[in-house]
């Protein structure tokens, strides 16, 4: 693992050794975003960072799983398995899980995708005999979109 710095250009190395504060790597398509990423945290580790104390995230599953492969082979497959590294929705959904009890939920809840919650106001409005041509799905789950990122509780 000590000489993979030497695989970088000057500008990635330059990221990657940066360790004074926050950093911004802006570059085109093909320029090595994900190496600088991955060399970054195998850097952070390789110089005494604890694996859970890395929070990698990204977009999309390929990505992270991508990442994390590219992690094992210079860090270890040990040592990548312990990183809080995944997409947004699979690292807060975890965080959620383990911590559920202290937010008064249960950690087998379920996360509902938009075409799920669209199904269950399709269910509630055909359960409470209401007319779909006026309680449109669609309507209504922008409503309770609206709602909820206006920060309204159940008890508002």
């Amino acid at each position: 693992m000590d000489n993979f710095i030497e695989q970088l250009n000057d500008s990635q190395r330059a990221a990657v050794l940066y360790n004074d504060g926050p950093s911004m790597v802006i570059a085109g398509a093909g320029a090595g975003k994900t190496r600088v990423l991955t060399y970054k945290i195998a850097w952070l580790l390789q110089n005494g960072i604890a694996p859970y104390n890395i929070l990698a995230l990204t977009f999309t599953n390929k990505a992270a799983r991508e990442m994390k492969s590219r992690i094992a082979l210079l860090a270890g497959e040990e040592t990548a398995r312990r990183l809080w590294m995944g997409t947004f929705h699979s690292i807060f959904s975890r965080i959620l899980r383990r911590e559920s009890d202290k937010i008064g939920f249960r950690s087998d809840f379920t996360v509902y995708d938009a075409q799920d919650s669209k199904n269950l106001i399709k269910t509630i409005i055909k359960e409470f005999g209401l007319d779909d041509k006026n309680y449109k799905p669609s309507m209504i789950q922008a409503r309770i979109s609206n709602v909820k990122n206006a920060l309204v509780t159940p008890e508002m």
